[in-house]
């Protein structure tokens, strides 16, 4: 299975969590080999988790926001018996100057199964997706959105990802 497998999948039983701020529950996004940097985010930091199944593996979506620093860190994960395998991350930060891309598994390594468990996406598997100088087609961190930054968050992780409802069983 590919990472593109997993956007383009029929996704079933979907579980969203509620927002939350301060210290998030490691039990719902577990990275056995990631340091302190994976978790230790201030108390300006907002997440939301959301779980689901596709082709019938289970998968993990951390949403991540700082709105004072203009960064969301919105992370897919691969849920393995107590870790997590994560294949993607879809980010924005505002001193990058360029807007939302991809930290994606690329070449023989986009195999999920081949990927590292249990750290955050890094290493020369990985690819930025569209690479740093190019061209971004998506530039906004829409904090006036109806409902504010965190629904836009959202709203942005159900598009990218293709969380429609209309595609869940």
């Amino acid at each position: 299975m590919r990472v593109q497998d997993i956007i383009r999948g029929k996704k079933l039983n979907l579980s969203i969590g509620d927002w939350g701020s301060g210290k998030a529950p490691k039990a719902k996004f577990p990275l056995s080999k990631a340091g302190k940097k994976a978790w230790s985010f201030g108390s300006a930091w907002e997440w939301r988790f959301a779980e689901f199944t596709c082709e019938g593996r289970q998968f993990v979506i951390r949403i991540l926001v700082c709105d004072d620093k203009s960064k969301a860190h919105i992370h897919l994960g691969l849920k393995q018996g107590n870790d997590t395998t994560v294949v993607c991350c879809y980010e924005y930060h505002a001193d990058h100057v360029t807007g939302w891309h991809l930290h994606t598994l690329c070449g023989e390594q986009n195999e999920i199964d081949t990927a590292p468990r249990g750290t955050l996406v890094h290493g020369p598997w990985v690819k930025r997706l569209p690479a740093a100088r190019a061209s971004h087609r998506r530039t906004t961190f829409n904090r006036e959105a109806h409902g504010g930054l965190k629904a836009f968050l959202w709203s942005e992780t159900v598009r990218f990802f293709r969380l429609d409802k209309d595609v869940f069983g």
